[in-house]
């Protein structure tokens, strides 16, 4: 028979002696590689599960089924024990973990009882954050309330307690200090007396004084916008108390003379506006009046009429 498949080989395909052979060797290869998959999920399903015995079986069910039964028990025990009763105004927050509350909401009870007020009802415990309905309704046999006097607010007392003598002294100084608070000249009043004025305390009053010095004088109380930090209610409450005065010394630079360095060290001057006004200065001479700072198209309108205040053409 199988020099029978060699013939036909050799003759079907033109094959030598040689070429039969090892093309049958190839094909009995190939085969073998094919099945490999097929006979390794056989070996492997074999021993996918381990060989028991019957009796092997039937003591590992009832195994199974006695922790069942103590898993259940021990449920049970828990639940039991799980709660113990309490009273809300007396229980500090140890025994409330150990009557069945988390720590974190043991600890809000006691703050809630302390901080705010003692309880005066079951349900009130809704009120703590972290309590739902389902909580409660489990909890709520568990529950005592313990009525408690309740503190008297010290500072409601101290304050109806004052003697009235002391009040009508407070009533006077704060009369006194209304009266010697008169309205002053924003560009001459010192940090002190900055202070009187109600939301501006020392850190504000020092802020407006060194800008003050950095503009060279107030000529707007506009410009008080200007000052760091100030909010809309302190500008308000110092516009009740200061004005700019008529004569008005303003520091004023001298832009004929001065380099760019110089000009940048007002609050109004930029490098950029600096530097075309030393170089417009350079070409076409010095400056007479504003007309020429405007004759720069670069430079805005509305800049030079800001800083027109703090510049002089000498």
């Amino acid at each position: 028979m199988k020099q029978k498949i060699r013939i036909w080989l050799r003759n079907f395909f033109g094959f030598s002696r040689t070429e039969t052979n090892g093309f049958i060797i190839l094909v009995i290869l190939m085969a073998a590689i094919l099945s490999i998959p097929f006979l390794s999920k056989k070996i492997y399903s074999f021993y996918e599960q381990p060989l028991q015995s019957q009796n092997e079986k039937i003591h590992l069910n009832s195994l199974l089924s006695e922790l069942e039964k103590s898993i259940v028990i021990e449920k049970k025990i828990k639940e039991e024990k799980r709660f113990q009763t309490f009273d809300l105004n007396k229980s500090n927050s140890k025994h409330l973990i150990n009557s069945g509350f988390p720590e974190y909401l043991a600890e809000r009870i006691v703050k809630y009882r302390e901080k705010v007020k003692p309880f005066e009802s079951k349900e009130e415990l809704l009120l703590i954050y972290g309590i739902d309905s389902v909580f409660f309704q489990k909890i709520y046999p568990y529950i005592k309330v313990s009525k408690l006097p309740k503190k008297p607010d010290t500072k409601l007392t101290a304050k109806w307690s004052e003697p009235e003598g002391n009040k009508e002294k407070k009533n006077t100084q704060k009369e006194i200090n209304k009266v010697k608070l008169i309205n002053f000249d924003i560009n001459k009043v010192d940090s002190l007396q900055l202070q009187k004025v109600y939301g501006i305390g020392p850190a504000y009053s020092k802020r407006i004084i060194k800008y003050r010095e950095y503009l060279g004088g107030f000529h707007s109380l506009q410009q008080l916008k200007e000052v760091y930090g100030l909010k809309k209610e302190n500008i308000d409450s110092l516009e009740k108390y200061v004005f700019v005065g008529k004569n008005l010394n303003l520091r004023q630079l001298k832009v004929n003379h001065l380099n760019a360095d110089s000009l940048v060290q007002h609050p109004y001057i930029s490098y950029k506006e600096a530097d075309l006004i030393v170089n417009y200065r350079k070409q076409h001479g010095e400056f007479k009046s504003v007309s020429d700072l405007l004759a720069i198209k670069v430079l805005d309108s509305n800049w030079v009429k800001q800083v027109n205040p703090y510049i002089s053409f000498d």
